[in-house]
């Protein structure tokens, strides 16, 4: 929930902040996910599993007061970075670790679906917090968003008090200490997980591409308003929640990972290819915003799911971390990409279909690898 949280208020609080500041203020969040990701081996060779992720808990909830205190003033803007980033640490150290606690929980068949769970809360945080958000803000100010916040943080350390002791084990065999890039370095070492890490790279690229420029691209290229853009950006924020878990399901069911995450890259640019194309339908956009939607975001649970089991004994952590990182830092580099690819092409639609490309090349790279009968499933 950092991330959209984070996101979201900065969104509300734009209309006070220069353009420029809530580029700024994505992308230290992610640049500070990457830092926790990779770093969360470190932690665990010194706290449990659990001691990490209410850690991160408590983070994210200084990090939210910090940031809501944003006024004009030096000090006011270093204390709102500085939440940014506890934030941003935060969500980072959140998901390897707990893919390290669900791995002691669950059997290897079952983690598919079990970490695309898990990987609903960020959509799902997305689309609630969307709706609550402006309401909050139109009524009460934009700092009263620190208040539900808060509380849901507070329930969400109290539920998780009970995990402490089963999982205090976990500290009683920790990982060896190393560097904070060992964790890295080991992963991309090994070639099932390095190649999974460059797709989730390419796959941030594209589930960014999907956030960023989805109700703009309709807006200049469509002439629609931004309420009916914006519309179709919550469909397929749902559609990805809920591809997560069907293709944790199924994936669970059938296996063949290498297959789904293959097909969703290549249909993932037919959907790109339904909305970019000139004089749409409503019919036409919500097809390609529900496929959209289901390909950009439904990728993320199966993909760490498979990194963990393709990862040597012990090092699930270091394995969930790089793909994590990567993901992170295809989410910093996509605005980057686009800049650079509109002012080559002279056209935001292909500065868009760009980005979509590498999502098409990273899936039927799948494919092929999966076609010559070196899949990724180990």
């Amino acid at each position: 929930m950092a991330a959209p949280l984070a996101i979201s208020i900065v969104i509300v609080r734009a209309e006070h902040l220069p353009e420029s500041w809530i580029g700024y203020y994505t992308s230290l969040l992610y640049a500070a996910a990457i830092i926790g990701s990779v770093g969360t081996a470190r932690l665990l060779s010194s706290f449990s599993v659990r001691f990490v992720q209410l850690g991160a808990l408590v983070a994210t909830a200084l990090g939210t007061v910090l940031f809501c205190q944003l006024a004009q003033g030096l000090l006011p803007v270093l204390a709102a970075c500085a939440g940014i980033v506890l934030m941003g640490v935060a969500y980072g150290v959140t998901v390897p670790s707990g893919s390290l606690a669900l791995a002691q929980c669950y059997s290897p068949r079952a983690q598919p679906v079990v970490v695309s769970v898990r990987q609903t809360g960020v959509p799902v945080g997305t689309a609630l917090v969307a709706l609550i958000a402006p309401l909050m803000a139109q009524h009460f100010g934009w700092q009263s968003l620190m208040v539900p916040v808060l509380v849901a943080l507070a329930g969400a350390f109290v539920l998780s008090l009970p995990g402490l002791r089963p999982f205090a084990a976990v500290a009683a065999n920790p990982p060896q200490r190393q560097h904070v890039l060992a964790a890295l370095r080991s992963a991309l070492a090994i070639k099932p997980t390095r190649r999974l890490a460059l797709v989730s790279g390419a796959y941030g690229v594209n589930q960014a591409a999907l956030t960023t420029y989805l109700v703009p691209s309709l807006v200049w290229l469509h002439g629609l308003s931004v309420g009916k853009s914006a519309g179709y950006l919550a469909m397929a924020t749902i559609a990805g929640a809920a591809a997560r878990i069907v293709f944790g399901i199924t994936t669970t069911r059938f296996g063949r990972a290498g297959l789904h995450l293959g097909l969703i890259g290549v249909v993932s640019g037919l959907a790109w290819f339904l909305l970019l194309w000139p004089m749409p339908s409503p019919l036409r956009l919500t097809i390609a915003s529900v496929l959209l939607g289901m390909t950009a975001m439904g990728w993320n649970g199966i993909l760490l799911a498979e990194m963990a089991l393709a990862a040597p004994a012990g090092q699930t952590t270091e394995a969930v971390a790089a793909g994590t990182s990567f993901a992170y830092f295809g989410v910093l580099v996509a605005p980057l990409i686009y800049v650079l690819l509109d002012q080559a092409l002279a056209s935001r639609t292909a500065a868009i279909a760009g980005l979509a490309v590498l999502a098409v090349l990273a899936g039927a790279g799948l494919l092929r690898t999966g076609a010559r009968g070196h899949g990724i499933r180990l």
